[in-house]
């Protein structure tokens, strides 16, 4: 089978690199990310049999990508592809196929090749459907100390930044994450989500009333009586979403 892969990295000559040696291997690149948050994304968008990934990332470690990776739906195969040999046992235990250690020879990348392809070629098109699915990202997990609890997105009522901490809201509870609010912006449905204040993210449809504070400030209160504020800079925006204007 012709094998689709995605290449993420923060090194712009790392990633090219990288794909040019998949591309002599006859593997195709479908596309090329710079930041582990676009990952969800990019997988929704191009469906790729595996993703090669840095783990040491500015805005998102791989180890962080990976956890939404494999909450995601149909997961394609992960390989991690860096410069740092002690991360090999966390890699591991993120389901990873391979751990590549830069620099990647050629010879290494083929044998990774010629192991996923092994593992490829086991998936029955019922385990691998060919038709991408809207909203692949389902649950966004929680790290805690003896577990990874998984949060389904259609429970999480908001998220939220306090005290340099980033609590999600979800059936009334409170978990902290490790994700930063650009993070769970970019990975939550835009389309039932949205930042409306430098420190939170609301479910829309959970949005009772709109409050005038007097002095042009405005906040939301949500289900359950949680009352939010509205940055100046999205109130216009968070109008619109809510058909108020």
């Amino acid at each position: 089978m012709h094998m689709r892969v995605i290449v993420v990295d923060d090194e712009e000559l790392a990633r090219r690199h990288l794909a040019k040696m998949l591309g002599d291997l006859q593997v195709d690149v479908v596309a090329e990310g710079e930041s582990g948050a676009e990952v969800a994304n990019l997988i929704a968008q191009h469906r790729p049999d595996v993703v090669f990934m840095d783990i040491q990332m500015p805005d998102m470690t791989g180890l962080q990508a990976a956890d939404v990776l494999n909450s995601t739906q149909d997961a394609p195969l992960l390989v991690f592809v860096t410069g740092y040999s002690e991360h090999a046992l966390e890699a591991f235990d993120a389901n990873a196929t391979d751990y590549l250690v830069k620099p990647v020879s050629i010879d290494r990348l083929e044998q990774t090749i010629n192991r996923l392809q092994k593992s490829l070629d086991r998936l029955t098109p019922e385990v691998k459907p060919s038709e991408p699915e809207d909203n692949l990202v389902r649950r966004i997990p929680i790290r805690s100390d003896y577990a990874i609890k998984l949060l389904k997105i259609d429970d999480i009522e908001c998220a939220v930044s306090k005290e340099k901490r980033v609590l999600i809201r979800s059936k009334g509870i409170d978990h902290r994450s490790q994700y930063t609010l650009t993070q769970l912006e970019e990975l939550l449905p835009k389309e039932d989500f949205m930042r409306i204040h430098m420190s939170a993210i609301v479910r829309l449809d959970l949005v009772e009333s709109v409050n005038f504070l007097g002095n042009h400030t405005y906040s939301v209160t949500l289900t359950g009586g949680l009352v939010l504020p509205i940055g100046r800079t999205f109130y216009s925006d968070v109008q619109r979403r809510l058909g108020l204007v």
